[in-house]
């Protein structure tokens, strides 16, 4: 007779997935155990006493195959508090040193790191301000190569904790010295590094990208975020892997904003550049042009219209997804260039001009707008400018208010009744109370003539 245990792995891990308690399955015999391992995650939030001294004894026998730690940080202490009710998320909290060792808590930290080293798959570590020379540490250094397929690292400011209170002397604790070679990590696939700070180590930051970019040659997601100025590293790693990425999200510093655009992302399907620091932007065709794979792009804060007319709109004729972001106008002007575009968000303020200010696309579905049209111009012509939409989604646009609707009732209406709109959802718009009246009015004719699967009509200023 057939039983589960019939079942090929692969089936099997499908249906584990399913399960939400995991755990009790992995006594169920030795091949259950192997498979869910992968599932079972350790979790060590180490952000107030009790949590500390619970850590502290606790001694781990059991396989896991993703492991996050969540405040690693030196302090006056790493048990006593002057509360013991009160955690770092508190704005009073504050750690005091009393006779134990300041550096146990850490001793314990990479003691579970080396634990699994070589086997989880995912890792997560979230450390505290001034943390930087220790990073290196915490990397795989196991004799054979690394499992490792997941790699997030986040540094968090706490700014709640006076800097007096951390602990500076020593602080190469955990040094290269001593440790074995980093492990190779032939799995890595996702890197994620994101800094919270206002300040950081430019130094540790370029040494542990560069070790990345020695031991892990498979890498094809790429996330950073920093909120200070970085350094030059940002574009090494990206340059490391560039031919090969599939998902980029980064911000692109002035430093090294036209080697960036020069660069080729050949196999990147997703991308998001935030260039809010960059005042002058070199010209982006080339860059689109050989990102012949792209579908998904999110771009944020572009201050020149010339990148989206001669690079975006021009030279990405793939993108099936588009999201622009920012306190800038947003041209509109060639936008049918995407012709193969089905998603449109825009988060800011699209130009008063008509003529470049509606955006103009067949192929369009999808269209989410916040706070950003001019008003009885923009929807007025809507209908024509984008004549297959599915789904319309309007949040927070002042200009849409009772007198705009009055202007345009029956172009908004004609719109509205478009048999191809299915979804339809409007929130925190207007600033007219006379606009509820106007929306009732529409909700009972559509409710008559064009009910739609989906409308969603709340919250008007």
């Amino acid at each position: 007779m057939t039983t589960i245990n019939d079942l090929p792995n692969e089936i099997l891990l499908m249906i584990f997935q399913k399960v939400k308690a995991k755990k009790q399955l992995t006594r169920t015999c030795k091949r259950w155990n192997e498979l869910i391992v992968n599932f079972l995650f350790l979790s060590i939030d180490l952000s107030s006493e009790e949590r500390i001294r619970k850590f502290m004894d606790i001694t781990f026998t059991r396989s896991y195959g993703q492991l996050d730690i969540y405040g690693v940080m030196l302090v006056r202490s790493d048990f006593d508090w002057t509360d013991s009710s009160r955690q770092l998320e508190n704005a009073h909290a504050k750690r005091v040193r009393y006779e134990s060792d300041p550096y146990v808590l850490l001793r314990k930290c990479l003691q579970v790191v080396r634990q699994y080293e070589g086997i989880v798959e995912y890792m997560s570590l979230t450390f505290g301000p001034i943390m930087d020379k220790s990073l290196m540490g915490f990397l795989p250094r196991s004799d054979g190569p690394s499992l490792l397929e997941s790699l997030v690292i986040r540094f968090e400011s706490w700014d709640n904790i006076k800097s007096e209170d951390w602990i500076i002397d020593r602080m190469e604790f955990i040094s290269e010295e001593g440790l074995k070679e980093i492990s190779e990590m032939p799995n890595l696939k996702r890197l994620e590094y994101d800094d919270n700070r206002s300040k950081g180590d430019r130094t540790a930051r370029r040494k542990f990208f560069d070790a990345i970019a020695r031991k892990a040659k498979a890498i094809t997601e790429i996330y950073l975020s920093c909120n200070y100025y970085a350094c030059f590293s940002d574009f090494r790693i990206i340059r490391s892997f560039s031919t090969q990425l599939q998902d980029l999200s980064c911000t692109v510093y002035p430093i090294f904003v036209k080697d960036f655009l020069q660069l080729a992302f050949p196999e990147v399907k997703s991308l998001y550049l935030d260039f809010r620091p960059c005042t002058t932007m070199p010209d982006p065709g080339r860059f689109f042009e050989n990102a012949k794979s792209l579908v998904d792009l999110n771009v944020a804060n572009i201050n020149s219209d010339e990148f989206f007319r001669q690079g975006v709109y021009c030279s990405s004729a793939t993108v099936e997804w588009l999201t622009i972001t920012g306190n800038q106008q947003i041209p509109m002007d060639g936008l049918q260039g995407l012709i193969g575009l089905k998603e449109l968000k825009l988060y800011g303020y699209v130009g008063s001009e008509v003529q470049h200010a509606v955006p103009h696309s067949t192929s369009l579905e999808k269209l989410v707008i916040e706070r950003c049209t001019s008003g009885f111009s923009f929807y007025g012509v809507l209908a024509e400018s984008v004549p297959h939409i599915t789904e319309l989604h309007i949040t927070e646009d002042a200009a849409l208010n009772d007198e705009c609707l009055r202007i345009n009732v029956q172009n908004v209406l004609d719109f509205l009744l478009n048999p191809n709109l299915q979804s339809l959802s409007l929130e925190q718009c207007g600033r007219n109370v006379n606009m509820i009246e106007t929306v009732r009015k529409i909700k009972q004719l559509m409710a008559v003539s064009r009910p739609l699967p989906h409308l969603e009509i709340a919250d008007f200023w």
